[in-house]
């Protein structure tokens, strides 16, 4: 017999992945602390006494935009947070409430979708997001699975590693071009370490 519902996460809060039921089952919120419910089905009419109610109307179809809800759905757990417990779900807590959970997930532990839901899986091993939503976990996993350097990033990433650039001159070259473009990009990277290197030794 599957479970009504499922935990996935209890660090910074818990979260909660089920099915209609359990969303309906006011001992079970109550005995979970769970203060925030989001409902990602169309046309359920839940009456939830006590609970901030977030709805998200969307079929269970490949064609349904998803994608345009993980962001706000994500506020919305972290705001939960502040509370109490966050429950996802849909009608069967397989599909729709996962790839939000999945979407959550990829972006606050910086996975890719295949990490993520296996994460999700090993806790709720029914989930299963459609195809179209599979596709659309996917492409929101190449913006949120790898954090982009901060400048002070790329800087200390450079000065790290200034003996190969210097080294090797690791440029952008158009092979195509004339001899001239080599000689450019030579020039700009040494600009560039003789600049940081005056830099050191100034905070030395």
């Amino acid at each position: 017999m599957q479970k009504h519902c499922d935990l996935i996460l209890s660090e910074r809060g818990t979260l909660w992945l089920g099915d209609c039921e359990s969303a309906l089952d006011e001992e079970f919120l109550k005995s979970k602390g769970i203060r925030t419910v989001i409902t990602v089905a169309g046309g359920l009419k839940l009456k939830l006494n006590g609970i901030v109610h977030h709805i998200i109307e969307i079929l269970d179809s490949e064609t349904a935009n998803i994608q345009q809800y993980f962001k706000i759905a994500n506020e919305w757990i972290e705001r939960g947070f502040n509370i109490g417990g966050v429950l996802i779900h849909c009608m069967a807590g397989i599909s729709r409430s996962a790839a939000i959970v999945i979407s959550y997930v990829m972006e606050k532990r910086k996975m890719n979708y295949y990490q993520a839901l296996s994460f999700v899986k090993s806790k709720r091993p029914q989930i299963n997001p459609n195809k179209g939503f599979t596709n659309q976990l996917l492409a929101y996993s190449a913006k949120v699975s790898q954090p982009l350097l901060s400048k002070n990033s790329r800087t200390n990433h450079f000065e790290q590693n200034q003996d190969y650039y210097v080294s090797n001159y690791y440029a952008p070259i158009n092979r195509k071009g004339s001899a001239g473009n080599l000689q450019q990009n030579m020039l700009f990277y040494k600009s560039i370490t003789k600049s940081l290197s005056q830099s050191k030794n100034k905070n030395k």
